[in-house]
């Protein structure tokens, strides 16, 4: 992960092990919603965000293994989406402007029915709010502490329910408002209690298998 708190006409930049490349900035480049968008567009090997301190954060894609755990929990509430005719869900390429400067995209998110927008216009456009529910899957190159930071960013900011999954030390964290985070070492299911009624989430596929 690299961080740049200016935006330079180009940059070479090593992340996450990738080889070397440029950064392409459009012209004249100023940071809101439609040069957001261009930026990502002209530079679809990257992922990028933007953190608490306004600093654009660009990301190395996903490994298999952390791209197949993301699918792997996504499907699962699309399903219950599916099968509930409630709400709407998101993956790693679905942008949150929250709090008219942050720039946040979580690996899975689903919005309430009732807060998706209700034109096609708005629902094509980045949406200004914050997810009820949130998935969080740390990878390899994720330092645990700024995804704990992460997290509280979403409940402090209006997530119901978030999960952070950490295949790496077999634990899920589980964040809830005005609560503190709990811990589960490597539970089989997350149920999505009073936020998505009836979703109970099959981590089976999450976990390394055991040796």
């Amino acid at each position: 992960m690299v961080t740049a708190t200016k935006p330079a006409e180009s940059a070479s930049l090593v992340v996450d092990g990738v080889e070397p490349s440029r950064l392409r900035l459009p012209p004249e480049w100023e940071f809101t919603d439609e040069a957001f968008h261009e930026l990502c567009e002209l530079n679809p090997e990257w992922r990028f965000e933007v953190d608490e301190q306004g600093r654009l954060v660009i990301m190395g894609g996903a490994g298999f293994q952390s791209s197949f755990r993301s699918l792997d929990l996504g499907s699962q509430v699309y399903a219950w989406i599916v099968a509930q005719g409630h709400g709407g869900i998101t993956g790693t390429d679905g942008f949150y402007r929250i709090g008219g400067r942050f720039l946040k995209a979580p690996d899975v998110a689903w919005i309430s029915g009732d807060r998706l927008p209700q034109t096609r216009e708005e629902r094509e456009r980045m949406l200004r709010l914050c997810p009820d529910f949130v998935i969080e899957v740390r990878s390899p190159s994720d330092r645990l502490s700024d995804q704990l930071t992460k997290m509280q960013f979403w409940i402090d900011h209006g997530a119901r329910l978030a999960w952070l999954i950490d295949p790496f030390d077999d634990i899920a964290y589980i964040y809830r408002p005005g609560r503190e985070p709990e811990q589960l070492e490597r539970p089989e299911t997350l149920s999505g209690e009073d936020v998505l009624p009836g979703l109970v989430v099959d981590l089976s596929a999450v976990w390394w298998p055991a040796s």
